[in-house]
């Protein structure tokens, strides 16, 4: 292993980083800084990143593994090369047939000539023990795009879809979870990281001063604490100040 992996914290807690993790973890996208001031993943998304860090193997520092918040989901996300190397350093690897495209499912090319996107692609991934490669095919009404590189290399982009997908199949043991871009490109596949709990259902129900403070301490806390949160709780500190919430009937 890597001794930039080796960097990887083992505690989700920013509080608990040498100052060398504390770097890792801000190229990784965990940490930002906004106006001067460190803004921190949450601890379930640090906590997924740590885990995913140490089942792949993947090096945040070669950017093949990395943190990222689009569109307001956090998800783990990794480089092609990055699953290329894992299945290589898996053992377990016996290589994979070259990428072809087709434009109507029975005639398949490795070389897309054409100015139109390809209709799908293919590719066969096989396992050492196994006597055959196993196919994987992606389309390009299901998963292409018209954005990006997706407008200026179609054929190219759908190939590293393609790919990606094969590789995960193959090896979903240490690749399941982990999307690359141009997977996450494709809002099907967001990978909706869920926060430790339920922050605003406990918030909208907190009968008292003393709880709502405590709930809101501990989302603080675990950097779960966002604005719509911050609203919530303000707006129910003044129904508790206003004598608007019933207490709960005592159970008899």
């Amino acid at each position: 292993m890597s001794s930039e992996i080796v960097l990887v914290p083992q505690s989700a807690n920013p509080q608990m980083w040498s100052l060398e993790q504390a770097a890792l973890m801000e190229f990784a996208g965990l940490v930002k800084t906004t106006g001067g001031q460190k803004q921190y993943a949450p601890v379930s998304v640090a906590q997924a990143f740590i885990a995913a860090v140490q089942r792949s193997g993947l090096d945040p520092f070669a950017r093949q593994i990395y943190a990222a918040e689009i569109g307001g989901k956090w998800t783990i996300l990794g480089a092609i090369d990055g699953f290329r190397a894992v299945a290589a350093a898996s053992g377990e690897y016996a290589g994979r047939t070259p990428i072809e495209y087709t434009a109507d499912g029975e005639t398949w090319v490795q070389a897309w000539l054409s100015d139109d996107a390809p209709a799908a692609a293919r590719v066969g991934v096989k396992r050492k023990g196994f006597d055959d490669y196993a196919y994987t095919v992606v389309t390009w009404k299901e998963f292409g795009r018209t954005t990006g590189q997706w407008n200026n290399q179609p054929a190219h982009m759908l190939g590293v879809r393609v790919l990606s997908h094969a590789l995960r199949d193959a090896f979903p043991q240490i690749l399941g979870g982990i999307y690359t871009p141009e997977d996450f490109d494709h809002q099907a596949d967001a990978i909706v990281i869920e926060p430790s709990e339920d922050w605003g259902e406990l918030i909208n129900t907190a009968t008292d001063k003393e709880t709502l403070a405590d709930i809101v301490n501990r989302a603080k806390n675990r950097n779960e604490l966002n604005d719509d949160l911050r609203t919530a709780a303000l707006v129910r500190h003044g129904q508790i100040n206003r004598g608007e919430i019933e207490e709960p009937e005592a159970e008899s």
